[in-house]
């Protein structure tokens, strides 16, 4: 049988092996086991830990921030609460259908409801603690790491994105589970005889007359003053009736119960709404910031440009302005030069013309020129002669 089968599964760890040897060589223990008095250090036989060394040391600049632990908290906060709302929706369905079931039963769906409703309210009070757990354990962090410079500015930008990010998810659902309410706390004051509320933007004529306020605020707002009024009616309705009915008691404290709960949600919204709002301002500035810095950087092109086109108009300009210069001069030359040559001209007298008694007669001048010319051959026979003799 081969040594596969003997063994069974396995897996080749060899190359594990050496990767842990290799980076265990970059951090030697402080003191290595010897081999005898030699003082031979055995290599081979040393483990990956040194038993002799109780000091472990621990990487903790690579662990993550401690606030960074609370988006897994509120995320399971959120699981929680999608969870219960799902249920508490099937069971608001149900509690407002008409039938023939005892006043026992819709006691014990009413306190149902009202328990499910509290741990959902305790659940969006949890996510609201651990958001503003993130300021202290930013300013714990800042006080642990201030002998290396504070915390550092990439830290506390994502601690601010972290927090409205969370604020912003939890703002959500809350919204959402606070209109589920209101919704069901209009049936149960139409199956109660109640008069509905305005729920309308005019009922607020402050906020509805600001057009900067946030349409979130406004429906917060709206919720809890419908809360409010209904409060204030069911408290008129009781000091008016009495405690004549248990089950109509049982009632009124139920939409009492609902009443406050929008009431809180609706604070609570408001407050995780300020956080983003808080953040969404900074993010504003920022934004504009960048627009302007791009609408500078669009004006600065503009101007590089026209500068540009400055500047090579004044090299063509001073080119110009070189050869207007070399025309003037060439024509200054020319002017000059003319004026010069008609007073040189202008300057040795003229002989006066002899007159004409003077001039040698005709005769005189043929007799030169007969004489000069029997001069030039006898000369030139001279030279011939000569030169016959010096050749014989």
């Amino acid at each position: 049988m081969s040594t596969a089968h003997n063994l069974g599964a396995w897996r080749d760890r060899t190359n594990l092996f050496i990767s842990y040897r290799q980076s265990y060589a970059h951090h030697p223990a402080k003191r290595p086991r010897y081999n005898g008095p030699t003082g031979d250090f055995d290599s081979e036989s040393a483990g990956l830990l040194n038993p002799n060394d109780g000091d472990a040391v621990i990487e903790m600049d690579v662990l993550p921030p401690r606030w960074l632990d609370i988006q897994d908290e509120i995320a399971q906060h959120l699981t929680d609460v999608s969870t219960r709302m799902r249920r508490l929706d099937q069971m608001h369905a149900k509690h407002v259908l008409p039938g023939f079931d005892d006043e026992s039963v819709k006691a014990k769906e009413e306190r149902e409801i009202e328990a499910l409703t509290q741990e959902i309210t305790r659940g969006f009070t949890s996510c609201q603690v651990a958001i503003r757990r993130v300021d202290k354990l930013v300013a714990e962090q800042a006080r642990t790491q201030q002998s290396r410079g504070g915390l550092t500015k990439e830290d506390e930008t994502m601690a601010r994105n972290l927090k409205m990010s969370l604020a912003a998810r939890v703002g959500e659902v809350s919204t959402t589970f606070r209109k589920k309410q209101t919704a069901y706390l209009k049936k149960l004051r139409s199956l109660n005889g109640l008069p509905s509320t305005l729920d309308s933007r005019s009922a607020t004529p402050s906020l509805a007359a600001n057009p900067y306020t946030d349409p979130a605020m406004q429906d917060s707002e709206l919720d809890r003053s419908s809360a409010q009024s209904t409060l204030l009616q069911t408290a008129q309705v009781r000091r008016r009736t009495g405690l004549q009915d248990s089950a109509i008691e049982q009632r009124e404290r139920e939409i009492e119960s609902i009443a406050q709960g929008v009431i809180d949600l609706s604070n609570m919204f408001q407050e995780l709404q300020t956080m983003v709002i808080d953040q969404g301002s900074l993010l504003d500035r920022i934004d504009y910031n960048v627009e302007r810095t791009a609408e500078h950087v669009k004006a600065a092109d503009k101007e590089l440009t026209v500068a540009t086109g400055y500047q090579k108009k004044s090299t063509k300009r001073k080119v110009l302005l070189l050869l207007i210069l070399l025309v003037v001069g060439m024509f200054i030359l020319l002017m000059v030069k003319p004026r010069s040559r008609e007073s040189a001209v202008a300057a040795p007298p003229s002989e006066a013309p002899k007159p004409p008694e003077e001039l040698p007669p005709r005769s005189a001048m043929e007799t030169r020129i007969t004489t000069r010319n029997l001069e030039w051959k006898q000369r030139r026979r001279r030279v011939v002669h000569g030169s016959s003799v010096m050749i014989m």
